[in-house]
């Protein structure tokens, strides 16, 4: 009976190993890895300040459906340009305002519509899109590519890195399948 004995290791394999095995460990934790600063600003800031930035995101935006990509999203948003009257008239509360209207949506169907401000975020790197009628409703936004954005929904959450939300540009949102299971069970005589 022959054994075969493996040649020892080289210094170098054993550094590809450890590389390697560093690698695949961490790669799992990689997106969790991101930290997020946040930077004070004055609370009346305007769009007008940081026009730049803001109209770059705001480009890219508009015009485009753009789902979630979590397995609890079942819809997405759709921006469209908004042309605010009042822009540079000081007088007014929205004179200083980049506007865009966004409409929500779950699965392919609208559920809101809102006119939202764009100003710089107090999170770094991102522009903070509100509700005019509402400020609660917020996304924190900067993008990633020409067909991904990553939001946080408040810019209380950035200390988190789980809530952070990504977004990719499709053709069109895809329709649900309760609808379906709805309406068969309705048929079946399921409900009455």
């Amino acid at each position: 009976m022959t054994v075969l004995h493996s040649a020892p290791a080289t210094a170098m394999d054993k550094v590809i190993s450890i590389v390697f095995a560093s690698l695949i460990a961490a790669s799992p934790f990689a997106a969790l890895a991101e930290t997020f600063e946040r930077v004070e600003l004055d609370k009346d800031r305007t769009s007008v300040q940081y026009a730049g930035p803001i109209k770059s995101i705001t480009k890219a935006l508009e015009g485009y459906n753009w789902l979630g990509q979590s397995a609890d999203m079942g819809g997405g948003v759709f921006f469209k340009p908004y042309v605010n009257p009042k822009f540079g008239k000081n007088d007014t509360e929205t004179g200083g305002a980049i506007m865009v209207t966004a409409t929500f949506y779950l699965y392919d169907k609208p559920v809101k519509e809102a006119l939202m401000i764009a100003r710089q975020s107090q999170i770094s790197g991102f522009v903070e899109f509100y509700g005019y009628e509402s400020r609660e409703l917020q996304l924190h936004i900067r993008m990633v590519d020409d067909d991904t954005f990553q939001a946080f929904s408040s810019d209380d959450q950035y200390r988190n890195p789980v809530n952070l939300m990504t977004y990719k540009k499709v053709e069109k949102f895809n329709k649900s399948n309760y609808k379906d299971q709805l309406e068969s069970a309705h048929e079946s005589g399921g409900f009455f």
